[in-house]
């Protein structure tokens, strides 16, 4: 392997997947060392645009509103990043279920197939249709996987029903667990084709993560290719004392769990995962110039793109009013986050791009 194809490497394994289009866009020799992401995009996980959120528009403009012209935009959360418009016309009889890892989940209007669309290389995984699970569907959040052999596989946690969906490319329908979460699968976190989701139960907070059956061909001889989902794990837990209102959030590829640090709301606490699952509380006090939004969809961003929000910050409910304020984790200090009340509905034109983060954080603008 040339130096060319190590660093070609290097770029899909830890930059962005547009990163990666630029790469080989540079010359005809770095074009040929890069393998390309045709027929690609779906079945191998690092071309996946993970970094990449559907733009919402707001003020009613719904993905696929006639007044985009069948297309939507997308915006990288990453330090400099941008915006890209692309063309959706699945949009025109597709409605968008989430959006996992970058990739657009739709249900398309006329028999509510699934469908699993790479935004970008255009790409799709046909999945069954949930016509038995449509009112169960409201409010969803899911997960992708992807096999050894490229099978991509889906898991959809149904907050209305406590139980969690599953189904591969191709399947004919869809597998439902035979247990039940009580509660959290409104605000479940996909982490690398996993769903992780927070709960409280007998005074401890407790984080759980659901992973995907094995593939038929790893199940001890098994040759059906439907299986149960194995039931919720728990990975770490913690007295609900130390941290209320938790919510999961994913930062540089690892996953925070944040909350407030007593009933008052007066300060806010982020812990890592990692040193929860070995029963350590470490209240973390730099994410660097990062700022989390603590929510429905908590979301990791870029400083740079939000100069009205200082970095390392947590924008979240204010203690004491209904107001949004920022959180610096260094100091300990509250400020304003916005000039007017994030969640007293949509803001006058023009508003600022917090406005429009805070509405993907949160389900009822959607």
């Amino acid at each position: 392997m040339d130096l060319t194809q190590l660093i070609a490497a290097r770029v899909l394994a830890t930059g962005d997947f547009l990163d990666y289009l630029r790469f080989r866009a540079v010359c005809f020799w770095w074009r040929a060392a890069a393998a390309s992401p045709s027929g690609r995009g779906l079945a191998d996980p690092r071309l996946h645009p993970r970094r990449w959120m559907l733009f919402p528009e707001g003020f009613g403009e719904y993905p696929g509103h006639p007044s985009h012209g069948g297309h939507a935009r997308f915006f990288n959360l990453s330090a400099g990043g941008g915006f890209v418009r692309v063309p959706l016309p699945e949009l025109r009889n597709h409605c968008i279920l989430d959006s996992p890892d970058g990739l657009l989940l739709l249900q398309r209007d006329e028999d509510l197939a699934v469908r699993l669309l790479h935004p970008f290389t255009r790409e799709v995984a046909e999945l069954p249709s949930i016509q038995c699970l449509a009112e169960q569907v409201r409010r969803v959040r899911a997960a992708v996987d992807v096999t050894a052999t490229g099978v991509v596989r889906v898991m959809l946690a149904l907050e209305r029903f406590g139980r969690v969906a599953f189904a591969s490319d191709g399947d004919d329908e869809w597998t439902i667990s035979s247990w039940k979460v009580e509660e959290g699968l409104d605000r479940a976190l996909a982490h690398q084709g996993k769903l992780y989701s927070v709960n409280c139960k007998h005074g401890l907070i407790h984080v759980s993560v659901i992973t995907p059956p094995k593939p038929w061909h790893e199940r001890n001889g098994s040759s059906s290719s439907m299986a149960d989902l194995p039931p919720p794990r728990t990975v770490a837990t913690c007295s609900s004392e130390q941290i209320h209102m938790p919510s999961l959030v994913e930062l540089d590829s690892e996953i925070m769990l944040v909350g407030y640090n007593d009933p008052s709301r007066s300060r806010i606490l982020v812990l890592r995962l990692a040193d929860l699952a070995l029963g350590r509380i470490v209240p973390v006090t730099s994410i660097g110039d990062c700022i989390i939004f603590p929510g429905e969809r908590s979301l990791c961003v870029s400083s740079s793109w939000l100069p009205s929000i200082g970095s390392n910050s947590v924008v979240w409910l204010h203690p004491g009013n209904r107001s949004f304020g920022q959180y610096h984790l260094g100091t300990g200090a509250w400020s304003p986050a916005s000039d007017e009340y994030l969640t007293a509905g949509s803001p006058a034109r023009p508003c600022g791009l917090i406005n429009h983060i805070f509405t993907c954080c949160n389900r009822q603008f959607w």
